[in-house]
């Protein structure tokens, strides 16, 4: 696909995060647009030399283009903000807190729009929800203060309901996904801002290859609750493929060992969020979230990460606990709510003493 004379100059993309950001990074690449993708030198290095292959199955899979002409790689040092006309993060929360992430942060302040595809979203998106207590992520951010340069209106988050994994860590560029879902984004609150996410969601949800249409779509909503659709999700799968005994679990397992619990959770956070303002229509269904489990057989990245003795992960867990507590739910949702978060807790305590 090419761009058509109605937008002869290829927009200048900058994705933060070489792993899960190589997945929109290839559609925006491949339907014409420069994409740069920031990650360590060391993994850069790999995926240029090998280049991007996105698997969406055993004989559908996107090449894009590497180089000036699609996709590029730099760490965060080499980046200068003013070279781009859109930033899309796509990193885990704790990793704003590096050095080198944090003062690529400071350094895009107001000077770029900024899309994130993070499961956490950033405190400058949340303030853009007035009906949100302002106190709600103080304690579930490493450091909140890291994102204070990015104005709220210049931010704005997508439900990343797509699922996708390195199989082979000897080849960083290549992503397996596992569900072939949408990027669905909030707008931004300038318009100028939105012009530019709605072109290049545009070409991208229209690329084609000779096997056909190109899964996974880059979609703009108009509802700035569309991205909170995906907290339910997030702590009634995610957040419980953790175990106090054994390994952790698949996402599809914790939803449906227990599914009267499974149910609890889900419907609980999303009458809190409705009690915030957000429409039915931005939020998925129960059966819905149930049905897209049945082929995520694998853990949550967090569940992994706390077995691989990370000591410190996204805590969406405390965000919605304290949604929940605010909009005062019932007791024995809160209670179960409570027994996860005090699960990740527990998990991080244990590898914070083991690393000492």
């Amino acid at each position: 696909m090419t761009l058509n004379s109605a937008h002869p100059s290829p927009h200048r993309i900058l994705v933060v995060g070489a792993s899960f950001g190589l997945l929109p990074a290839a559609k925006i690449a491949a339907a014409g647009h420069q994409v740069t993708v920031v990650g360590r030198a060391d993994e850069g290095a790999v995926i240029a030399q090998q280049g991007v292959a996105i698997h969406f199955s055993e004989h559908h899979i996107l090449r894009p283009p590497m180089g000036d002409r699609g996709i590029s790689l730099a760490t965060p040092s080499q980046v200068n903000p003013e070279d781009f006309d859109l930033a899309i993060f796509a990193i885990q929360e704790p990793q704003a807190q590096s050095r080198d992430i944090s003062d690529l942060i400071s350094r895009i302040a107001d000077r770029l729009p900024v899309a994130s595809i993070m499961n956490m979203p950033p405190p400058p998106f949340l303030k853009r929800i007035p009906s949100l207590p302002p106190t709600l992520g103080e304690s579930a951010y490493e450091n909140r203060s890291v994102w204070q340069s990015i104005p709220p209106e210049r931010m704005t988050l997508a439900s990343p309901d797509p699922q996708a994994i390195r199989p082979d860590p000897a080849r960083p560029g290549h992503l397996q996904v596992t569900l072939a879902s949408n990027f669905k984004f909030a707008p931004f609150a300038r318009p100028e801002d939105q012009a530019i996410l709605a072109r290049i969601t545009r070409d991208a949800s229209r690329l084609r290859q000779t096997w056909g249409q190109v899964p996974v779509h880059l979609l703009t909503r108009g509802s700035i609750f569309t991205p909170l659709a995906k907290w339910p999700m997030l702590v009634t799968g995610n957040c419980r493929c953790l175990r106090m005994n054994g390994g952790p679990v698949s996402i599809r397992d914790a939803v449906n060992q227990d599914l009267n619990v499974s149910r609890k959770i889900y419907e609980a956070v999303t009458v809190a969020l409705r009690a915030t303002g957000a429409p039915s229509t931005s939020l998925v269904p129960f059966e819905s979230y149930v049905n897209a489990t049945q082929s995520l057989v694998r853990p949550s990245s967090l569940a992994l990460a706390l077995e691989a003795g990370a000591t410190s992960v996204e805590r969406i867990d405390i965000l919605v606990l304290n949604l929940m507590q605010h909009m005062n739910c019932d007791p024995e949702s809160m209670k179960i709510m409570a027994e996860v978060s005090a699960l990740v807790e527990r998990s991080l305590v244990r590898n914070r003493m083991a690393a000492k």
